[in-house]
Parts: structure tokens; sequence; C-alpha cells
């Protein structure tokens, strides 16, 4: 029973000794803490790099959707400057049914390339006047328009007369139109310098 008594003895012994020496002071705690500083580091330069990467990501989408409205306006100004082009070439010889055509081709081009753009206050006035133009185009058409096809060589220049003022106004417009396009793709450029 001594010998019991000393082995317990000494297990106290030892216990005591080691309840009593501070935990710090083992290579237990100095290995756990070194790699939770380790952990903490790796940590710290991983959400920098993550934050980096966010923030890079998010300015090259801004870029990218800068870029893709450039890109947009300037096609649109392509397609005006193809429409200012069919204008220019309006005949005094032209039959109802071409002008016909002609407006109805243009209108709904026109119409397309405006529509996206109807309540962008830089555009709203001249995109009102340009449907006006349109509107005022059709029906000088339908005013002159021949109950007879065959009666529409008896006045050669009578479609002509009766629409060409419409068709200046619709150019001009479109003029006017493709320079604030022109303006915007301008715009777009500085804002995606970065410069505010």
């Amino acid at each position: 029973m001594t010998n019991d008594f000393q082995s317990i003895t000494n297990t106290l012994r030892l216990l005591v000794d080691n309840v009593q020496k501070p935990y710090w002071g083992k290579a237990e705690f100095w290995a756990a803490a070194l790699i939770g500083i380790l952990g903490v580091i790796v940590s710290a330069i991983g959400l920098y790099y993550s934050v980096k990467a966010f923030k890079e990501a998010r300015e090259a989408k801004h870029a990218a959707t800068e870029a893709g409205k450039t890109v947009k306006i300037q096609t649109i100004t392509i397609e005006l400057t193809e429409i200012l082009q069919k204008l220019d070439k309006l005949q005094p010889q032209i039959q109802f049914s071409d002008a016909r055509d002609l407006l109805t081709e243009i209108s709904r081009r026109l119409r397309r390339l405006t529509s996206p753009f109807q309540k962008d206050p830089e555009l709203l006035d001249t995109i009102n006047a340009l449907r006006a133009a349109l509107t005022s185009a059709s029906n000088s058409l339908n005013s002159v328009q021949p109950s007879d096809p065959n009666d529409a060589a008896e006045a050669p220049l009578a479609v002509y007369n009766a629409t060409q003022g419409d068709f200046a106004s619709i150019s001009n417009t479109v003029a006017d139109l493709l320079g604030l396009f022109e303006k915007k793709s301008i715009d777009f450029g500085d804002e995606s310098d970065g410069s505010t």
C-alpha cells in the first residue's frame, strides 16, 4: 500500500508542478501561438488581395460597360449617317411607291435607333422633333397618294414637291441627333478615362 501511496503522491506532485508552471512557459504554447499568428497573417494577406481583386473587377466591369456604351453610340452614329445619305439622294422624279418605301424604311430605322433614348433629357426634344417630322412626312405623302397607280405619271413632281420639305426636316433633325450622339460618345470617352 505504501507503494501505491507513493505512486499516487508522485503523480499528484507532477500534477501540481505542471499546474503551477505557467502555460506560456511551455513549448506547446509557443508552437500553438506561432501557428495562430502565422494563420492570422496569412488570413490578413488573403483578405487584402481579395479586396484588391474585387475592386479591380468592379473597375474592369465599369470600364467594359462604358466601352460597350461607346461602341453602341458609334454604331448608332454610323446608321444615322447612312440614313442621311439616303435622304440626300431624294430625286425630284420620285414616285409615290418609292417615297413610301423610303419613308417606311427610315421611319422604322430611326424609331428603332431612338427608342432606347426616349427618356434621355439631352435627346428628348430632338427625338420628339424627329417623330413629328416623320409624322408630317407621312401625312404629306398620304395627301398625294394616287388613287390609281397609273395617275402617278400625270404629276411627275407632285410627290417630291409635297414631301421634300418634310424629308429636309427629317434630314436636319437626324443631323442634330447625330451631333448629340457624337457628343455622347465623346463624353463616354472622358468618363472612362477616370476624369469626372
